[in-house]
């Protein structure tokens, strides 16, 4: 006996299929819009002003430019995101009315925790907002928030660890300033200053004048090694522990350990470099090497202090070369004091 079904005898779905609607057409203009911003966010995020000799100022505009280059990164993530969902059919239907860059770019704006419901509920009431949100349908605040959660599922935008960004502030907060003795390292010294000293994995080493970390990074970067640092600065102090090197002390001088490998840019205020070098010398073990960076000046200064020093010297100095002129030009303190290189040996 055959049996003849209903449509009511048929299995109830719990989810019903979601319909796609693909747009190609569209999906190729945002594709289109992406690819043209890679040259504004190349320029953004590498801007030239930022190859040019450091000053506060242009450090500000530097990290302005980068900070929009991200931006536009993010938008031009979001671009991409978009098409490759227009392509499948999925794109949330929040998002199906957003035609333009500057829309994504507001509510690229809105992402900002500043921004609170009353001040995004203000915002839209600004001509310019509230025309362009308005063109996608998007004229709430409760639409502004779903189209946001919505782009961030197509494209969860990277996550800027908030110690970063604080070290990057104190860095430029540092740029020209008169702190005694304090004029940062250039990154090619330091690579320099790590080639000499041969590092070898587990040594100690030590860098007496930390800075703000320019040559313990690069020593960090080089081997695997047990470094020590010392900063008599209480600010940079704090810049190195927030950046993980581990501060042993302020004062050098007070330091008694005894190490493999020290690397030095010490101050050079009144002959304290010598005094510096010295000691540094006298921490080393049996077979180590120092690495110090030491104005031009003692090569040719005749008082007392420095004819002892270049005496001093006769036995140990394994390099005693001249850097370029201008080499401190570039450092984010400037000067055009002239500097030499010394490796010592134990």
């Amino acid at each position: 006996m055959i049996q003849q079904l209903s449509i009511f005898d048929l299995p109830v779905q719990d989810t019903p299929t979601k319909l796609r609607y693909p747009n190609p057409k569209k999906a190729k203009k945002f594709r289109d819009l992406a690819d043209r911003m890679q040259s504004q966010i190349d320029n953004k995020l590498n801007p030239a002003i930022g190859q040019q000799r450091p000053t506060r100022r242009r450090a500000r505009i530097a990290a302005s430019m980068r900070e929009d280059g991200e931006k536009l990164a993010l938008i031009q993530a979001w671009l991409y995101a978009m098409a490759d969902a227009l392509d499948e059919g999925t794109l949330p239907r929040i998002l199906s009315d957003i035609s333009t860059k500057t829309q994504l770019s507001d509510l690229a704006d809105f992402r900002d925790p500043k921004w609170r419901d009353d001040s995004i509920k203000r915002g839209l009431a600004v001509d310019g907002w509230a025309s362009c949100l308005l063109r996608a349908n998007i004229r709430t605040v409760s639409s502004v928030r779903k189209a946001i959660l919505a782009l961030e599922e197509l494209h969860q935008a990277p996550v800027i660890d908030p110690k970063v960004k604080q070290i990057a502030e104190i860095e430029r907060s540092l740029i020209g300033a008169k702190i005694p003795g304090y004029f940062p390292t250039p990154k090619p010294i330091c690579e320099q200053m790590v080639k000499l000293a041969i590092l070898q994995p587990g040594m100690r080493v030590w860098e007496p004048s930390g800075g703000k970390g320019d040559i313990a990074s690069a020593i960090k970067e080089a081997a695997d090694v047990n470094l020590e640092v010392c900063e008599l600065n209480y600010n940079l102090r704090q810049l190195l522990k927030l950046k993980g090197f581990n501060v042993i002390g302020s004062d050098c001088f007070d330091i008694t350990t005894s190490y493999h490998r020290i690397l030095m840019n010490p101050p050079f205020v009144k002959g304290s470099e010598i005094n510096h070098t010295r000691y540094a010398y006298e921490r080393l073990v049996d077979g180590g090497r120092l690495v110090a960076i030491v104005p031009e000046s003692i090569e040719f200064r005749k008082d007392k202090k420095y004819r002892s020093f270049r005496e001093w010297l006769e036995d140990k100095c394994v390099i005693n070369d001249p850097l370029p002129q201008g080499s401190f030009l570039n450092s984010d303190r400037s000067t055009g004091v002239n500097t030499r290189i010394l490796v010592l040996e134990r």
